[in-house]
């Protein structure tokens, strides 16, 4: 079970500001800089779409992203570098550190999400018990989104998914996501587009080598097998019977290029080290290293940020979609 407490967290409630919004999720994935600020954006472009009930949260993972957004705070002492494993396989077998919950895994709640989720779905039973202590949803369901989801047809008003392009039968997951949502409900995709590859160190494999580039990848381009384009995504949508109510990129080409080095290749040492040194000095470190890059990400946590010359393409998308 979580603990609840009643000291304040770092973060207020209500409209949060774009620094008190990047400080949460920096306080929640502190040796993961990079992917703290990607998350803080998809939350921002999220921040003025109600969740209407009954909803889901499809591949909600440890919901940690979805606790944070709803207004749910943790207490500073907590981390999701608190209870991972597999750290010794994370570079020579691209294991998922996070696939894993023990004894240990307690998250000191500092506030409640203002509001819950009535389904939260997943294939890997670890990440849904670690979501199950979050007092966040209402059921949770071991669930492989590449076969039809056991819920009536429009089910849910509110349809919520970033992670469709880690599916292999995307069109199967979209028709299915369509077929659950009411016909005034919505559907909620925050969707990458392959646009991210383009992004990345990759076009000097013959400077930097094969075994920099894996050890900086660590297989993720694999495991999104229905990256796409813009115009796909969107054929897709309508092949599903969605339609596009808005549109949002929020992610942008300097922010690909942060994110494609940042601090992963030496991620699983530092949290090694992090967890084995006292609480006190845990805290200590982390507090101060939360400031530092609370500074140092500032800069990049706003959507349209872009400081290369020229034009890009978007790299991630929202979209809001309704039955046609």
């Amino acid at each position: 079970m979580s603990t609840i407490v009643t000291e304040p967290a770092r973060c207020t409630g209500g409209s949060l500001s774009r620094a008190e919004r990047l400080r949460c999720f920096l306080n929640a994935y502190w040796l993961r800089p990079e992917n703290a600020f990607w998350m803080a954006l998809r939350s921002e472009v999220l921040a003025d779409i109600p969740w209407q009930r009954p909803s889901i949260d499809v591949s909600c993972g440890d919901g940690v992203f979805s606790f944070l957004h709803a207004g749910g705070r943790f207490h500073d002492d907590f981390d999701v570098f608190s209870a991972v494993g597999s750290l010794d396989r994370v570079h020579t077998e691209h294991a998922d550190m996070f696939d894993h919950v023990d004894r240990g895994y307690r998250p000191v709640l500092a506030r409640p999400a203002r509001w819950r989720i009535d389904t939260g779905t997943d294939w890997k039973p670890n990440l849904l018990t670690k979501a199950g202590r979050l007092h966040l949803y209402e059921e949770l369901l071991v669930h492989d989104n590449n076969r039809p989801f056991p819920f009536e047809e429009g089910a849910f008003r509110t349809v919520y998914c970033n992670a469709a392009y880690w599916v292999q039968n995307v069109d199967l997951l979209l028709a299915e996501l369509g077929r659950m949502v009411d016909r005034d409900g919505s559907v909620l995709l925050e969707v990458k587009l392959e646009t991210v590859l383009r992004y990345t160190l990759e076009r000097h494999r013959s400077v930097l080598g094969d075994r920099f580039l894996d050890i900086i990848g660590r297989g993720r381009a694999g495991t999104w097998p229905s990256l796409t384009d813009r115009r796909t995504w969107e054929r897709r949508f309508r092949r599903a019977g969605l339609s596009i109510e808005r549109a949002v990129p929020f992610v942008t080409r300097t922010h690909a290029h942060l994110w494609d080095v940042g601090l992963r290749p030496i991620a699983p040492l530092l949290i090694e080290l992090a967890n084995s040194v006292s609480p006190e000095t845990r805290s200590s470190v982390k507090r101060r290293w939360v400031d530092l890059f609370c500074e140092l990400c500032a800069p990049f946590c706003d959507p349209a940020v872009d400081l290369l010359p020229g034009r890009g393409e978007p790299v991630e998308i929202l979209y809001e979609l309704r039955p046609a």
